[in-house]
Order: structure tokens, then C-alpha cells, then sequence
């Protein structure tokens, strides 16, 4: 790697970043997967409130009790006595608690629950995908499952998408990987439209007639907070929305730890953060196999989080690793704009290059750092044009790149990107 910005951010942290590795979790068919997932062991209390409100529930065919039952939950998670901690979205009994009440909902419903301002509505419907995505005893349709064959698949399909799992760091000191690409150079499709990651997925794997042609989204993750903060109250970024309609934070979830002690755990309730060395690293990314379990098709997709370059001004115990003061000096200019780009390039070729080992045909992304991590869209969009006409992203498997952003019309996000792709 020629800039120095790489050196710089791993000398930094040193023990945080692998060095060129690629782990794929061995797992195997007679293993027991509730030793894989992160699994929260619940207290006599929390149990039994649970078991309260499911035998309720399973004793019931009216939509009222279970609205009633719902209010009883959303209050005692903003109560004082219990707080939101008390329903933790890795519990087993609270997961089979959300389970029976959000399945008394339509489709419509489970997408007002993620797209809610209230945060207990957010728990409820991060814990149902949650037990889908972690156990075999539950189908992809939220439903228990009391056939052993039926389960055996199940298993087996867990098991693939936890085999798909690995982590690319592409810009490692020596690190050297291959990409499998011909000669040939082919035009490439681009398109800008205002709709949400997961709806542009989910419309293209019901149209697309070659399930084979695979169709991956972009992840726009935390380098070391496990997907943000989605098991705790506060965030609603693209990663915590998008990520928690699939299986996409449990897979995630297998390579990080619950963190419980210090001043953020005080504050913000018990989160999860990456394992030492498990860090999504600068130019790096996860790659999975997930499906969304939450719209009107199971969508089958790769999955690429990435953890674009975090320009947010530090802030102890919650933003340690933002990388501004490497390129912005303290009243926000920018100190070098060659290294600056440099630095958020690398992230978006990391992409590109999953995309070509991993044989994708179609890659949904959208306005890449440009919300809490504080990127120029305008700089930001012309990187991805920069790199999208790159003779070795145009030979390979790649056909398509869509950029959803359900951005208001006049937000700079959009127009950055419609004027780069549409436009020009």
C-alpha cells in the first residue's frame, strides 16, 4: 500500500487488525450451534415474565389480548424498575416471547416495528429475527418447528450461511490475494434510485429468473461494535436497520463477545463488540451469505460490511477509533486531500474485490460513509466512479452496481450521487 494512512491507523492499534487473513468458521453438522451464537442467560424473573406473557398469548385467538399484552410489554421496558436491559434480544425466553406476539402480524406491521421511533418496538422485532437467525427449533417463516427432518434442514442451512462467513483484509502490510477475472472488459450497469437497501434486494432476487447470478448488499458497519449498537436503546443507522431484517447481525454476532463492564455499559446498556483481532480493519470486510427474513420474498444475498473510514470528532469511551485527526485538523480542513481520498478508496476497492472472489453479479450499495461517519458525498461519489472504471472491476463477474438512497431529493447525499451516475 502506498499512502500512509494505512501504516498509520495500525500502528495505532496494532493487537485490533488481522494481517491478511481470511477465517471461515469450520463448523460442522453434528456441532452444537447453541455453543456458536451469542446466547444471554436470562434470570428466575425474567423468565418467568416471559413465560407469563407467551402462555398468554399461545392461550389466545384475539387481537386485542395481544395488543394488550403489547402495551404491558412497551411499558415496563421505558419503566424505571425493569428499563429496556431487562429484555434482552438474546434471551431465549424473551426471544420466544417476541416470536409469539409478532406473530399475530402482518408483513406491514413487522416493517412499522423496524422503522419505529420507539425503541421497544425495535427489540421486539430484533429478537424475533434474532431467535430465526440462531436456532434450529424455529423456521424462516418465525414458526416453531416440531419435525425432526424439517429441523435437520433447517440446521443445515444455518450452518452454510455460518461456513460463508469470512473476513477479508486486502490492504494488510504483504498481504497478497487473488481475484479470479478474464480479459475481457464489460460495460457496467449503474443505477441511482431512492429506495432502501433492502427493498431494491428483496425486488431483485423476485425478478431475477438465473438465482445463480448472486446479488450481494453493502453493510455500512462499525469496525468494532457489532453492528453498531442494535441490542441496546440508542442508533438507527443503515447497519442497525438493515442488517437486523436478515440473519445478517447473528452471523456477525459469532465473532464478537458481550461487553457488560466500563462507563459505556453503564450508560447504554450490555452491547457487543468484535473480538480481539476480529475487527473489521481499513480497506476490509465481512462477507456472508444472509437472507431477509422480514419482506414479502425470503431474499437469498451476500452480504459485504464494510466499515468505511469514521471521520466523527473523537469522543472518549464512545467514538475512540474515529480516524479524523489523520486527516482534519481541529477546526474541520482538511490537512491532505490526496490521503484523505486515498484512505476512503481503499474501503470501497475492498468492496469491489469481495465482489469479484466471491462471483457477484450484482451489487446494492448507496451513499457509502456519508451519514454518521461524516464523509463528503460529493468526494465520495466520485470515488465510486473512479473505481467502478477501473479495468479490473469491469472483467470480472461484476454486471450491475445499484446505489439506493432513500434520502429526501434535496439532500446532498442524493444529489451527489444522481449528479456523478445519472448526469454526467
Amino acid at each position: 500500500m502506498n499512502s500512509s494512512t494505512i501504516p498509520r491507523i495500525r500502528i495505532d492499534y496494532p493487537n485490533l487488525y488481522p494481517c491478511g487473513t481470511i477465517i471461515s468458521k469450520q463448523i460442522h453438522e453434528e456441532d452444537d450451534l447453541n455453543l456458536v451464537y451469542l446466547c444471554y442467560e436470562e434470570t428466575d424473573e425474567q423468565k418467568n415474565l416471559f413465560r407469563k406473557w407467551t402462555n398468554e398469548l399461545l392461550q389466545t385467538d384475539g387481537k386485542e389480548k395481544v395488543n394488550i399484552i403489547h402495551e404491558q410489554y412497551q411499558k415496563l421496558f421505558h419503566s424505571r424498575h425493569y428499563s429496556s436491559r431487562f429484555f434482552d434480544l438474546h434471551g431465549r425466553e424473551f426471544q420466544n416471547f417476541a416470536l409469539n406476539l409478532t406473530n399475530y402480524m402482518t408483513q406491514s406491521e413487522w416493517r412499522q416495528l423496524s422503522l419505529s421511533k420507539n425503541h421497544a418496538d425495535h427489540r421486539l422485532l430484533r429478537s424475533r429475527i434474532y431467535a430465526i437467525g440462531s436456532r434450529d427449533d424455529i423456521n424462516w417463516n418465525g414458526q416453531s418447528i416440531e419435525n425432526s427432518n424439517e429441523r435437520k434442514i433447517k440446521k443445515i442451512e444455518m450452518i452454510q450461511h455460518l461456513k460463508s462467513l469470512q473476513l477479508f483484509d486486502w490492504f494488510a502490510p504483504n498481504c497478497q490475494q487473488e481475484t479470479n477475472v478474464s480479459e475481457i472488459c464489460h460495460d457496467l450497469q449503474i443505477q441511482v434510485i431512492r429506495q432502501g437497501t433492502q427493498e431494491v434486494v428483496e425486488e431483485l432476487y423476485a425478478n431475477i429468473e438465473d438465482k445463480s447470478k448472486l446479488i450481494a448488499w453493502v453493510n455500512f458497519a462499525s469496525s468494532h461494535n457489532v453492528c453498531g449498537s442494535y441490542s441496546v436503546d440508542f442508533g438507527g443507522s443503515q447497519e442497525e436497520e438493515v442488517a437486523t431484517n436478515c440473519d445478517g447481525a447473528v452471523l456477525l454476532g459469532t465473532m464478537g463477545q458481550f461487553v457488560e463492564m466500563g462507563l459505556k455499559s453503564w450508560i447504554r446498556g450490555r452491547w457487543v463488540a468484535y473480538r480481539q483481532g476480529m475487527h473489521i480493519p481499513p480497506g476490509g470486510n465481512y462477507w456472508a451469505m444472509t437472507r431477509f427474513v422480514t419482506g414479502p420474498i425470503h431474499a437469498e444475498c451476500g452480504m459485504i460490511a464494510t466499515a468505511f473510514a469514521d471521520f466523527r470528532p473523537y469522543f472518549p469511551i464512545f467514538y475512540p477509533y474515529t480516524e479524523r485527526s489523520y486527516f482534519y485538523s481541529m477546526i474541520g480542513h482538511v490537512k491532505n486531500q490526496e490521503e484523505l481520498e486515498q484512505r476512503c478508496l481503499i474501503d470501497i476497492e475492498g468492496v469491489l474485490k469481495t465482489c469479484l472472489v466471491k462471483q457477484v453479479h450484482t451489487l446494492v450499495t448507496g451513499a457509502s460513509g456519508c451519514g454518521a461517519f461524516r464523509h463528503n458525498p460529493y468526494i465520495e461519489a466520485k470515488l465510486w466512479r473512479k473505481c467502478l472504471e477501473k479495468k479490473e472491476y469491469r472483467n470480472g463477474s461484476l454486471k450491475q452496481v445499484i446505489f439506493a438512497i432513500l434520502d429526501r431529493e434535496n439532500s446532498e447525499n442524493w444529489i451527489a450521487f444522481r449528479n456523478e451516475f445519472i448526469i454526467n
